[in-house]
């Protein structure tokens, strides 16, 4: 069985005056990755490999969880096609992949589409009607090769939010 660990960035900085690629992750962001990082370790839920968006923003969220997860930076990609990737590209993206437990770090809309695709079912809002809002984490069990990856080959075990984490309401 493979499992599928759906990661959007941290809180980026709007106010950096840089491009849409080189935004970096601000305070508030660099927190939630690295609680979100903490979170996984904690249920050890750490990823066999990442694979990433090369942006600023999501280099730095999946590098708090290679960081905290002490894994072998060789297990992390930077996937050009992961920018602004959609649900498709990134299906793509894990088909290339070996069995395992593997997290991706994106962008929405393409991570919102991804696992409400996978989720074969609307998954749970956040109490601002978001799915996966900044640092989200949704957790996917797969019981297929990753080139067969869809909603009936896979099962959303759960979907956690910084916020949620914070508030305790997860």
């Amino acid at each position: 069985m493979n499992e599928l660990l759906v990661m959007r960035h941290a809180k980026s900085d709007w106010s950096a005056g840089v491009s849409d690629f080189d935004r970096p992750l601000n305070d508030r962001g660099r927190r939630a990755a690295d609680q979100m990082a903490a979170w996984l370790l904690d249920h050890e839920l750490c990823p066999d490999r990442v694979v990433s968006s090369p942006a600023a923003r999501t280099r730095a969220t999946a590098l708090a969880v290679v960081t905290e997860c002490d894994i072998d930076r060789r297990r992390l990609e930077f996937e050009t096609d992961g920018y602004l990737a959609d649900a498709f590209t990134w299906r793509q993206l894990l088909a290339k992949q070996q069995p395992g437990r593997i997290l991706i770090c994106g962008h929405n809309p393409g991570l919102d589409d991804l696992v409400d695709e996978l989720s074969g079912r609307r998954a749970p809002m956040s109490v601002s009607g978001k799915l996966m809002t900044t640092a989200a984490i949704a957790h996917f069990r797969v019981n297929s090769h990753w080139d067969q990856l869809r909603e009936d080959t896979s099962e959303l075990v759960q979907l956690v939010r910084p916020r949620e984490l914070a508030d305790g309401t997860t």
